[in-house]
């Protein structure tokens, strides 16, 4: 299943058209009116194999619409770009935009610098240029997958379980009329299957313990590879008016026919350090026109788009789209300081079925058939402190020399170095000092802290794979005892063809979109890989809960289990509040919050 999202007028949120045999049966879940609907919205179209869905986000920042935060920091550049303090950025000061932005994102473009009338830009044009050039409010990823030609071959770690690997072994292990597939009554004996395979008994089971094997040493297979690479999600922004032609290129290309016996074109090169990542090259497609089958759009949607009302979607029609695509779920986020009673994120409208968005845990997981995605909002501020040690490495590593600075030849080895060089070298005399890159980064500090109020950053991942990944809900190539628990409530919810079980191929895909705050340096807003459960190499947790629940909790789970519970029987029963036989976080802290007493081999374990 491949999965691509652009956006519309603000951030992500869902589905704007239900499939062509929708009918209004499904009504929108009922959802809690939000409090107040925080923020400008922002909207997204995500091309899903399915259909194209379109998203809407509502963000706020510190309890201001998010878009107040940004003017703000366009307004703050621009007086640091401002010189002469005339109210326009020309001459001398128009040269320093480029090196300046490169500086503030870590990336760089090759387009020559932008100029209003008169040579010129006022500060309502610098607005519009960092709108225009990805530097909004809200930054969606601008690295795009690219496709695998068919049969090729690639090297991987022979050492690494892949997803198929990890069904294999799953479906072996439960699989009991060996049909291929696994029913709730299947899946319920797996606590009682998987403590056999539990080695080193700490209730967690690796992929080692999984597929019956000891720690292999690392080696590397190649082999034959014929799916798209990359996690085959992608987000862009769609214009709520006028016309977007690169949007129409996209929909024809995703849905429209493809030649017979056309060979996709090869992968973009990888960007160098410091480039933006550029545009894969799309499959080749003849399509010149789509058909409401073709996108999967309910007739209404349809009938909108087609203003000639041909039963067709010629270019000029599709790259409207935005002008009549509404969005089906609406989600809020509310970053930073939050007043009583809100919550950070929030599902203000459900969507239809078989598109849905629930928030859960502080997050917004929104599922359309054959994949789900998961919008996880940022805890805190922005992390500012990667920004200057950045650059601070980059510096050591391009003085080869050991000379204590940089000159134009070693600046000239970084393709981002040598954009900024002329910024970092104040006095002009062809070297850059450590302290001139110190004062440089203090120049930039007041800009960089109005960046991380202003704006959003979002970095796309693929979460999991098949069944195990399905399991594994926190994506950390273990399964514990909660999620080995959850595994039967499984079928009810992906069993899509309704025979009582689940095979791979019923399995969505499931994807992460971190939001984060400030400005994604060096390309950070891009596809991450597909995780790999690596071998005795768990995803660290942060600590949570009181102390004593933090020492109880030896496999570091997140949970505390009898076996591990230092208490007596009546203990664990009474702080286990909801009986699901496992000791929470919340439950450790709503313990101490009640004024309750902890037993003698609790108050122990504080020591």
């Amino acid at each position: 299943m491949t999965l691509r999202f652009l956006p519309l007028a603000a951030a992500a949120a869902l589905l704007c058209v239900p499939p062509a045999d929708a009918t209004e049966a499904a009504k929108p879940a009922p959802v809690k009116p939000a409090a107040a609907s925080p923020g400008e919205p922002f909207d997204v179209l995500c091309l899903a194999d399915a259909r194209p869905v379109a998203i809407r986000v509502r963000i706020a920042a510190d309890g201001k619409p998010l878009d107040e935060a940004w003017k703000r920091f366009a307004d703050t550049l621009f007086a640091k770009l401002d010189a002469d303090k005339d109210g326009s950025i020309d001459g001398k000061e128009l040269v320093k935009l480029r090196p300046m932005l490169a500086l503030l994102t870590g990336r760089f473009d090759q387009s020559a610098a932008p100029t209003g009338p008169g040579g010129a830009l006022t500060r309502a044009g610098f607005a519009e240029y960092l709108r225009k050039n990805g530097l909004g409010p809200f930054q969606l990823p601008a690295f795009v997958t690219s496709p695998v030609q068919p049969g090729r071959r690639i090297v991987r770690a022979g050492s690494v379980a892949t997803p198929e690997d990890l069904d294999k072994a799953l479906l072996g292990l439960l699989d009991a009329n060996k049909d291929g597939k696994l029913s709730a009554g299947e899946l319920a004996a797996a606590p009682a299957v998987f403590a056999a395979l539990d080695a080193d008994e700490n209730e967690i089971i690796t992929t080692d313990e999984l597929l019956r094997r000891p720690a292999p040493l690392p080696f590397f297979v190649e082999e034959v590879v014929n799916s798209p690479a990359g996690p085959g999600l992608e987000l862009l922004p769609l214009a709520r008016k006028g016309s977007d032609m690169e949007l129409a290129r996209r929909l024809l290309t995703r849905y429209g026919a493809k030649p017979a016996g056309a060979a996709p074109k090869p992968p973009v090169p990888a960007p160098k350090a410091g480039e933006r990542p550029r545009p894969a090259g799309p499959p080749t497609t003849t399509a010149r026109r789509l058909t409401r089958k073709d996108l999967g759009l309910s007739a209404e949607t349809f009938a909108a788009l087609d203003q000639d009302g041909d039963e067709e979607l010629d270019a000029e029609e599709l790259a409207r789209f935005g002008d009549s695509c509404l969005p089906e779920v609406e989600i809020a986020f509310r970053l930073g300081t939050l007043t009583a009673g809100a919550r950070s994120a929030e599902v203000i409208t459900a969507g239809k079925a078989p598109v849905t968005a629930a928030a859960s845990g502080g997050a917004v997981a929104v599922e359309v058939p054959g994949a789900r995605l998961d919008l996880i909002p940022p805890v805190g501020g922005a992390p500012r402190g990667a920004f200057r040690a950045r650059y601070m490495n980059l510096f050591r590593t391009l003085d080869r020399d050991g000379n204590g600075y940089v000159d134009a030849t070693e600046a000239g080895n970084d393709p981002l170095f040598r954009e900024v060089f002329p910024l970092l070298d104040r006095d002009g005399d062809g070297k850059v000092f450590e302290k001139e890159l110190t004062a440089a980064l203090d120049d930039v500090d007041g800009v960089a802290a109005e960046a991380a109020r202003g704006i959003v950053s979002v970095e796309v991942a693929e979460a999991g794979r098949g069944i195990f990944g399905l399991i594994d809900a926190d994506g950390d190539g273990r399964l514990s005892v909660r999620e080995i628990r959850a595994m039967p409530k499984l079928v009810e919810r992906f069993d899509t063809n309704k025979d009582g079980a689940i095979a791979p191929g019923e399995v969505p895909r499931r994807f992460t979109a971190k939001l984060s705050r400030g400005l994604a340096i060096a390309g950070g807003a891009r596809f991450a890989p597909v995780p790999v459960p690596m071998v005795g190499q768990p995803a660290p947790r942060p600590p949570v809960g009181p102390i004593w629940f933090q020492k109880m909790d030896r496999n570091r789970d997140g949970d505390v289990s009898r076996r591990e519970f230092l208490g007596t029987d009546e203990d664990f029963r009474r702080l286990d509040t909801d009986g699901d036989g496992l000791i929470d976080a919340r439950e450790a802290e709503a313990a101490g919050r009640d004024g309750g007493t902890t037993p003698g081999p609790v108050s122990e374990s504080r020591k």
